[in-house]
């Protein structure tokens, strides 16, 4: 009867690990998820920026080359963030279905690893959104509303990397 009661115990135990480990694994695809579409959306706007925005000819070439810059960071960062979030969430949710026992925690451990490069990949994507919006204001606004707007840019994207 005691083997047997503690057999039980040890089932419920790993069920209750398991059940705690698959609410890790949502929360993961969940956030990665979030943020893959927040990236897919700012990739956009950057390049719609890129596409649609006409330089003037008297347009100062350090502001344009940092136009370009900033908004070719912006894309390829987002891009690799959407990739990445994507791929990661997909191999994960696979794993902890269709692996073989203990393939949960590898999962979940695996996508606990990967998070930091996806966090900064789309640090570094609205970094270069925002660079670039900075740099369309000195494009297009004189160069006194260029300042307070990119001073104010600047405040913002310091709440944004907190």
């Amino acid at each position: 009867m005691l083997a047997a009661d503690r057999s039980l115990l040890e089932v419920n135990l790993r069920q209750s690990a398991i059940k705690l480990r698959e609410k890790e694994l949502n929360l993961f695809t969940e956030n990665f998820n979030s943020m893959a579409t927040q990236a897919a959306v700012l990739a956009g706007f950057t390049t719609t920026c890129l596409i649609e925005i006409t330089i003037p000819s008297n347009c100062h070439y350090y502001i344009t080359t940092a136009l370009h810059i900033s908004g070719a960071v912006s894309i390829c960062a987002n891009i690799a963030c959407v990739s990445l979030a994507t791929m990661v969430s997909i191999w994960g949710s696979g794993k902890a279905l269709r692996g073989r026992d203990g393939s949960m925690d590898e999962a979940v451990d695996g996508m606990m690893q990967e998070r930091d490069l996806i966090f900064s990949t789309f640090a570094i994507g609205l970094c270069g959104n925002l660079c670039t919006v900075m740099a369309g204001m000195f494009v297009f606004l004189y160069p006194l509303f260029s300042q307070l707007c990119a001073i104010v840019v600047s405040h913002d994207s310091g709440f944004v990397m907190v």
